[in-house]
């Protein structure tokens, strides 16, 4: 079944040549005449013109349009760049791309029609090169990375991608109980003194992001958040040429579990803080989140995928505030070495602190070896899910209910030798 589609291209208003975004000046410019215009003027000249279009009887979406795409096997279209004309194959998700035979920038407008329109997106604040250096000053601070890993690396293929997120918005209210303790110290006793609590409240959340992108780690996108809400614009076409983006694929029902599972985790810790004893244990904790609104977003992530020793590994920066992420390979040698070292520091301080009774410094050494091994670990393995959303709090929580009443007192002898 064929199915009719255009492409498009935004072109120069001075000398008709391809427009691309730039990060750095936060308008289109043209490499052509070096003309630069805002997205504002671009959106504006191309209104007027299909409003002229309109009064003439003629339709025209937008300019440089021009061809048909026929589906293809499975998920793959058949594109026809609109400059060039020749056949660009993609799959149904992509929503720009660059064409590879005249380099010049296409859109499907479709993608970005009816119910497939972003509500809003954030525009990329970085370039290409800039992106290129963070993620060769990211590898390059690793000190377990192996060496070939560097040395075979193909940074200059990171790419650009506008990822589309759902946002959620909403309030979580919470209700819970614990058990709370505070202790205190004498030469004889340990005397715990319990209470039982009782906290009620509400927080809301604005805006947190959930990538409805199957082909992007979710893990991976989780960890270069935070966006900042002020660097959100209107959807626009004009911010897309230069760069590649993907319309949603997850549903908005789908993405929303990961969300709530976040607002949940936040609403109960906030909750847990405002009961204010030494040692605090939940009882039951109760979240019910009503959500005020959900918005679709495309935000901006420069992406890489590299492969060494057949094992490929994926690397993003958050494009509008430069945070850079990515799981890296360890070098063993150099793992055991930092154990070895961690240890060795380690027992000797306490070897000269204690001496060698019951073997003290050599339990110091296994400990820090333990220590040193978990963080350099932890180091070069940073990807991880969010589990919470402090990030995105619209309003602290207010606490509708306080209550902590006493309700015992433990005391334990101390052993004494």
């Amino acid at each position: 079944m064929e199915i009719q589609n255009k492409t498009m291209a935004v072109n120069c208003l001075a000398c008709g040549a391809e427009l691309s975004f730039d990060p750095r000046l936060g308008k289109l410019h043209c490499e052509f005449c070096d003309s630069e215009f805002t997205v504002e003027e671009i959106e504006e000249h191309y209104k007027k013109k299909e409003e002229q279009l309109a009064q003439e009887g003629v339709q025209q979406s937008s300019p440089g349009e021009n061809s048909e795409w026929g589906e293809d096997a499975d998920n793959m279209r058949a594109y026809s760049c609109s400059s060039c004309g020749a056949e660009l194959i993609a799959d149904e998700n992509t929503s720009a791309m660059r064409c590879p035979y005249c380099g010049n920038n296409t859109i499907v407008p479709a993608s970005f029609s009816g119910a497939l329109r972003p509500d809003c997106m954030i525009p990329f604040s970085f370039t290409k090169e800039q992106a290129e250096k963070r993620y060769s000053d990211y590898y390059k601070s690793k000190k377990l990375l192996p060496k070939s890993f560097a040395e075979n690396n193909h940074v200059e293929e990171i790419q650009g991608v506008y990822v589309p997120f759902w946002l959620f918005s909403g309030t979580a209210s919470v209700d819970a109980r614990y058990e709370a303790y505070d202790r205190t110290d004498t030469p004889d006793e340990e005397i715990r003194k319990y209470y039982s609590a009782e906290r009620a409240g509400h927080v809301s959340f604005k805006d947190i992001p959930v990538d409805a992108s199957k082909r992007m780690p979710d893990d991976l996108m989780d960890s270069v958040e935070p966006y900042k809400h002020e660097g959100m614009k209107d959807f626009s076409m004009s911010y897309l040429p230069g760069f590649m983006a993907e319309r949603f694929n997850v549903s908005e029902d789908e993405d929303k579990k990961r969300a709530q599972d976040r607002i949940e985790n936040t609403a109960k810790a906030l909750a847990k803080k405002t009961v204010h004893h030494d040692h605090v244990k939940a009882l039951s904790e109760n979240v019910d989140v009503e959500y005020s609104k959900t918005g679709y977003a495309l935000l901006p992530v420069w992406y890489l995928v590299t492969k060494w020793n057949d094992k490929a590994y994926r690397f993003a920066m958050n494009g509008q505030t430069g945070a850079f992420i990515g799981d890296l390979p360890i070098d063993t040698g150099k793992m055991v070495l930092r154990v070895i070292i961690w240890a060795v520091i380690a027992a000797v301080i306490a070897y000269f602190l204690f001496g060698d009774g019951d073997y003290i410094f050599i339990i110091a050494g296994i400990i820090s070896g333990m220590i040193g091994g978990a963080t350099g670990y932890a180091s070069m393995k940073p990807v991880a899910r969010a589990s919470r959303a402090d990030s995105y709090i619209n309003d602290p929580m207010t606490v509708t209910k306080s209550e902590d009443v006493y309700t015992r007192t433990v005391r334990r002898q101390k052993n004494r030798q």
